[in-house]
């Protein structure tokens, strides 16, 4: 038996589903822009993962692929690592949980980091796990961000700050 505990605590809290959906105003523009960007999502919540999905499109990031753990997102994009073709053509950001059965977000970015064609993804994490000795541990790791769930809006914007470089 799997429990899905931030499905639970949006449950007993439905503030916080609030926030996981809430996004500030955008012009068509900018959600122009953000339609070409490819944007991996791991995290072990159905819930969470669907929602997060269903936010980014709503915000503009329509070409999306999610999975279900870390072990699964580092499989499809070692695939991308032996392409011949540039990593953009794939992936231009990786959103990541960090706990998540059979591989972890940690480890999941310790690969990506190690990796000559992956080593330079941005990848933010996506946690309700982000506290002072996490985020030091993702800052040493590599991690290009870190937002706490369910900080939806400051992850959009984190999103546009790295891959527009603004």
């Amino acid at each position: 038996l799997l429990l899905d505990f931030e499905k639970l605590i949006t449950v007993i809290n439905p503030n916080l589903n609030e926030k996981l959906t809430t996004l500030p105003e955008v012009t068509k523009v900018i959600k122009d822009q953000r339609n070409d960007i490819k944007v991996f999502v791991a995290e072990d919540s159905p819930m969470l993962r669907d929602l997060l999905v269903q936010t980014l499109h709503d915000a503009g990031y329509i070409t999306t692929r999610d999975f279900s753990n870390g072990k699964l997102a580092w499989e499809a994009l070692q695939k991308i690592g032996q392409e011949e073709a540039p990593l953009d053509d794939s992936i231009n950001i990786l959103i990541s949980d960090i706990e998540m059965p059979q591989m972890d977000g940690h480890h999941l970015l310790t690969q990506i980091r190690e990796h000559n064609k992956l080593g330079k993804l941005p990848v933010i994490f996506f946690s309700s796990l982000i506290n002072e000795e996490m985020r030091r541990k993702g800052e040493a790791i590599g991690a290009n961000g870190q937002i706490s769930k369910p900080e939806i809006g400051q992850l959009i914007d984190l999103i546009d700050r790295l891959v527009f470089k603004k």
